[in-house]
């Protein structure tokens, strides 16, 4: 998993990818800006190229790309795969802010119905949760 710096994340919203499968690639083919590779590892982004779209996040199979940015506030801005019903704005969800941690409290910024792939949640969450996750 590569996490952006902070100073990268205050510029905008970028994917972290948490995926260890080589086979799959949908990530790596739906990124239009090359901001995808894939290693030994699984799928990787590079915060540079990354231009946090959510092209990936919506697409990706098995749920496992985030996106954050930096809100200046003490607390990130997560936009995560969701199933079932969408929360209202403003509610507070506990949300896997990162595939594999247990779920933390977040507060909903936006939810984005189904489109191709997964419906997307845009949270609010404490920074010093996430960093606990890294």
């Amino acid at each position: 998993m590569v996490f952006p710096s902070d100073k990268r994340l205050s510029r905008g919203r970028a994917a972290v990818i948490v995926c260890g499968r080589t086979d799959c690639r949908v990530c790596v083919s739906a990124c239009g800006f090359s901001a995808i590779g894939s290693g030994e590892g699984g799928p990787f982004s590079d915060p540079d190229k990354c231009v946090g779209c959510g092209g990936c996040a919506a697409i990706c199979p098995d749920g496992a790309i985030r996106l954050f940015r930096d809100r200046g506030d003490g607390s990130y801005e997560v936009t995560l795969p969701w199933s079932g019903e969408l929360p209202g704005e403003g509610s507070c969800v506990n949300a896997v802010l990162l595939p594999g941690s247990e779920p933390a409290p977040a507060r909903v910024i936006q939810a984005v119905p189904k489109r191709s792939g997964h419906a997307l949640l845009r949270v609010a969450a404490d920074s010093s949760a996430i960093r606990k996750m890294k």
